[in-house]
């Protein structure tokens, strides 16, 4: 045989790269295949899947604690906040991606599978992937005959549009079926519509399904939860029973019943259905749930059994004090009391009172449950106007309720307000109890002083002598009796420091230790002057803060110190009857406060706490004391307004009348009879103008307080003018630029809710509000408003063209010749400018910032070590190494170590209490070194460290502000 001039080469073999699924589907689908293909594709990695995803779905936990006070929510998890592990679900899509790569596409399981990524996307928040998959198997798994080449989704059956897979599961065998994974599609469909909030789209896919004959009844409870969800998202909640009803009794899973139940029980006790509330409340106690919701359970039971027909109050507070003296719900008790003061509040304040502080008393670990005590407290003594012990409680509410609280609002609002109001009413006290006084006959006005003194001094020599106690008992008296009781209520006292023990030579004996100790200092802090409160930094910040004048504990201007108020120990009855009103002039003085005290209320009240009736009998008693006020025009109109409102018809046409005809002249009567001031002429406008472009003109060269004395001068000359909203939208730019906080947006806050129906104001001031958001670029934003003139009339107006910063981007030159260009248009318009006689002003230098704080060397001090979202052990471990710390090296000094809760996200070791700046900086530079030693378990980046004086402590601990203070911190000391 004769061989090939060439040898052959052997030909590559071409590889099938074709996944397995593939080439299992080209073989004969036999039963022994189609039994081993069934079982492997379910019991093996679907298997693995699904119990992964029941597993994960099922551990998370909504993030913060149920208020079982408000409706709860539908689930007891947020899916926009999950707090999943991706990992943990990509585990599940991967596994279930697997099963159907390497199984035979026919196999009954492969459809649940795709089922079990579509619920893994939705669970991650993929929406838009999970919609996609439920669609896939919407499409891909439609049945559809042998002889069709193309499957057609919906046909008519029985009359009625079908979309659904026809499920044959006769009893008894049909229930061993596999059921056909498209039919849960739809419903998770469904679900997934709603979290993209497509609730059109949701509600039509649930309206077919459930008209669909062979949409299987398995699935009818799924279907009515989904429904009971999209209606309980849109706050449909009177529509919510039907369907949740339904849904209930097909849950399988008994928590999950157990909140179903809770929901329709709170539901019907909203829809006054106290029956069938209490039905569901105890079908919730049958269904054993956890122990948080069995015992809010037993607590709504009782307090429906309190009202309602056929209930006992007496019966029902019994049952709740049985509940507290058991072990069981020890850990409630503070919930218990809370629900017993509610049920007494109607009929007994007092004894409410008396039970909400017992819930306060009781050691918990439930934020939520204290929060809402200190607010129900909060709340009675607003409603007997009780406003200083109001405020209090406010306050306290504020310090710890959690992020979720639904009436953080609230209390914020009337926790800055009250203050304001409590300055008033105390004036108003003051004044009155001064009048009173000095209205006694002479004789008997001494008497009544030499006791009062007498008192004063007996009261005065009885704390003395406390402290002097407390002072022995190793407690400092000076921080007990000047302290900020939040600091005392909060924080708790680590073990007694041992006592003071010999430390060997004086220091300044031991020249050695002096010249080391120079030299150390001076390597390290540099050539220092001599001077007092050396570790200030001097940028002279702080000397630009201080007090123009005298201020109170919370902080409030109270110009001249009070003349009635001697030192106790030394009190005299001349000394007291110093301050009182005894001459005509005095008495008018007083009067003068008492009035305004009472104009401020009524505004107060009406547009700040939304109370007019109480609006309402303050004018009252103002037009009452003082008929000759000087602002009685704009009293009578406003009474005339408040009435309007609340529906009051006689007496607003009585005040109606009372202006148009004793005030006919007025501007209030103008705005009754025209909507407007038509009756101010065009001089009188032309001046209104004329003031309101001095206090812009002052606003743009950055004379803010100048700015600020003249609009409060044109409110005083003109009050109400026409333009008035122009005033106040400037005042708020010139508060917003003093202060871009917290004080800066509460002004645009007022202004916006003032004028309402002024639509270019509501624009600008929005504008402004949305700047706020946007701190970091404030500066550049206000330096590129831009004020415009009117032609007309020649007056500055509002009209403010905002453009912010990221909307202006800067020019990028694209070559040399397009910079030159730019420069010589700026040159030409500088020369324009100058001949046309315009003067182009530098820009004024920024301001510097204000702060609440202030330096006071003399002031006691603590050093403070803040943490964020520390753990109690790691808070407790710290506790204790500072304290053994202390007993070794500072043993006698008496330095306590405690801890401390400003905010849920701020805790605090405190060290305290050093006598002045001096002692606190040597310890903070101390312990500032040795830290990583004394807790070396804690990262230093978990952690940062300060000293604050008590009064900045104050201020802070009221504010909450801490960045604010670390930033005061850096500004004025030097640390390194």
């Amino acid at each position: 045989m004769q061989k090939p001039l060439v040898p052959r080469v052997a030909q590559p073999r071409v590889e099938d790269r074709r996944p397995p699924s593939e080439l299992l589907a080209e073989k004969k689908w036999t039963i022994k295949r189609k039994l081993v293909q069934n079982m492997l594709a379910r019991y093996n990695y679907l298997y693995n899947a699904r119990k992964k995803l029941h597993l994960i779905t099922h551990n998370v936990s909504r993030q913060g604690q149920d208020n079982y006070n408000y409706l709860l929510p539908f689930y007891p998890y947020s899916l926009q906040n999950l707090g999943l592990s991706t990992g943990d679900l990509d585990t599940v899509i991967e596994k279930a991606s697997i099963n159907i790569q390497i199984r035979d596409p026919r196999s009954k399981w492969i459809d649940d599978s795709y089922l079990v990524i579509g619920q893994a996307y939705f669970y991650q928040g993929e929406w838009d992937k999970a919609s996609r998959t439920f669609q896939f198997i919407n499409t891909k798994f439609a049945p559809k005959k042998k002889d069709e080449y193309k499957t057609v989704i919906g046909s008519s059956q029985k009359d009625e549009l079908s979309i659904a897979s026809r499920e044959k599961r006769k009893p008894p065998f049909g229930y061993f079926k596999h059921t056909f994974a498209r039919n849960d599609a739809f419903v998770w469909q469904a679900k997934t519509l709603l979290e993209m909030k497509e609730f059109d789209q949701a509600r039509s896919l649930m309206n077919i399904v459930e008209h669909d004959p062979y949409f299987p009844k398995r699935l009818a409870g799924d279907l009515a939860e989904v429904r009971a969800y999209a209606l309980y998202k849109q706050e449909r909640f009177a529509e919510v029973i039907v369907p949740l009803q339904i849904a209930v009794k097909s849950k399988g899973n008994r928590d999950e019943r157990a909140r179903m139940y809770y929901i329709l029980g709170q539901l019907y006790t909203n829809y006054s259905h106290p029956d069938s509330a209490v039905m569901m409340f105890h079908k919730v106690i049958k269904q054993k749930p956890d122990p948080m919701m069995d015992f809010q359970a037993r607590m709504q039971i009782a307090k429906l059994d309190a009202t309602r027909e056929g209930g006992s109050f007496d019966e029902s507070l019994a049952r709740l004090k049985r509940m507290a003296r058991r072990e069981k719900y020890i850990e409630f008790r503070d919930a218990i009391y809370y629900n017993m003061a509610n049920i007494v509040l109607p009929k007994d304040p007092d004894l409410a009172l008396e039970y909400l502080r017992q819930s306060l008393k009781v050691e918990s670990s439930n934020t939520m449950q204290r929060a809402l005590s200190f607010k129900a407290i909060a709340d009675i003594y607003y409603g007997q106007r009780q406003y200083r012990l109001a405020r209090n409680f406010y306050d306290s509410t504020a310090t710890v309720m959690p992020p979720e609280f639904t009436d953080s609002a609230i209390v914020n609002k009337r926790k800055r307000v009250l203050n304001d109001v409590v300055i008033r009413v105390e004036a108003i006290q003051k004044e009155d109890s001064l009048q009173r006084i000095a209205a006694m006959p002479e004789s008997d006005r001494k008497i009544f002083l030499e006791k009062m003194a007498a008192t004063m001094r007996k009261e005065a020599e009885e704390r003395a002598k406390k402290q002097k106690e407390d002072a022995d008992n190793g407690i400092d008296p000076q921080a007990m009796a000047n302290n900020n009781p939040l600091i005392n209520n909060n924080m708790n006292n680590s073990p007694a420091t041992p006592k003071k023990e010999d430390q060997g030579d004086w220091y300044f004996y031991n020249n050695a230790s002096k010249s080391a100790g120079f030299a150390e200092f001076k390597k390290r802090w540099g050539n220092r002057p001599l001077a007092d409160n050396w570790r200030r930094s001097q940028s002279g910040a702080a000397a630009a803060n201080q007090p123009l004048q005298t201020e109170d504990e919370n902080g409030n201007t109270t110009g001249t110190a009070d003349a009635t108020k001697a030192p106790s120990d030394s009190a005299t009855a001349n000394a007291l009857a110093a301050g009182l009103p005894l001459t005509p002039d005095d008495l008018l003085k007083s009067n003068v406060i008492i009035e305004d005290a009472y104009y401020d209320l009524g505004k107060l009240y009406n547009d700040q706490l939304d109370n007019t009736e109480l609006a309402i009998e303050t004018y009252d008693t103002l037009l009452n004391r003082y008929p000759q006020h000087p602002h009685k025009t704009e009293v009578i109109y406003s009474l005339y307004i408040w009435h309007t409102k609340l529906g009051h018809t006689a007496q607003a046409a009585k005040y109606k009348q009372n202006v148009m005809t004793q005030f006919g002249d007025s501007k209030f009567a103008s705005i009754i009879k025209y909507g407007s001031l038509q009756d101010i002429n065009q001089e009188k406008k032309k001046e209104i103008s004329t003031a309101y472009d001095s206090v812009y003109v002052s606003y743009s060269r950055g004379d803010l307080e100048g700015a600020m004395a003249l609009k409060k001068a044109a409110d005083s000359t003109y009050g109400l003018n026409f333009m008035q909203p122009k005033f106040d939208l400037l005042e708020a730019m010139i508060i917003m630029k003093m202060d871009t906080c917290e004080f800066g947006r509460q002004a645009v806050l007022n202004v916006i809710n003032k004028y309402k129906q002024d639509d270019g104001v509501q624009e600008k001031a929005k504008s402004l509000l949305e700047a706020l958001d946007n701190r970091a670029a404030l500066v550049v934003y206000l330096s590129r408003l831009e004020i415009e003139k009117d032609k007309d009339n020649k007056v500055v107006d509002e009209n403010i063209s905002i453009r912010y910063p990221w909307q202006n981007p800067e020019p990028k030159f694209e070559s040399k010749l397009d910079s030159v260009k730019i420069q010589t248009a700026m040159a030409d318009s500088i020369k324009l400018a100058a001949n046309a006689g315009l003067k182009v002003a530098p820009l004024p230098a920024p301001l510097k910032p204000i702060t609440i704080y202030k330096l006071n060397a003399t002031n006691p001090h603590f050093v403070v070590l803040s943490f964020k979202r520390v753990s109690k052990a790691i808070m407790d471990e710290a506790l204790t190494q500072f304290t053994k710390y202390n007993a070794a090296k500072h043993a006698g000094e008496s330095i306590q170590v405690a801890n401390f809760v400003l905010t849920p996200e701020e805790v605090m070791l405190i060290f305290r209490l050093f006598p002045n700046e001096d002692k606190a900086l040597d310890y903070f530079d101390e312990i500032r070194i040795d830290a990583e030693k004394i807790i070396p378990r804690i990262r230093p980046s978990d952690y940062s460290m300060f000293i604050i004086s008590r009064d900045n402590f104050i201020q802070m601990n009221s504010t909450k502000d801490i960045s604010g203070y670390k930033k005061f911190f850096d500004e004025n000391y030097v640390t390194q």
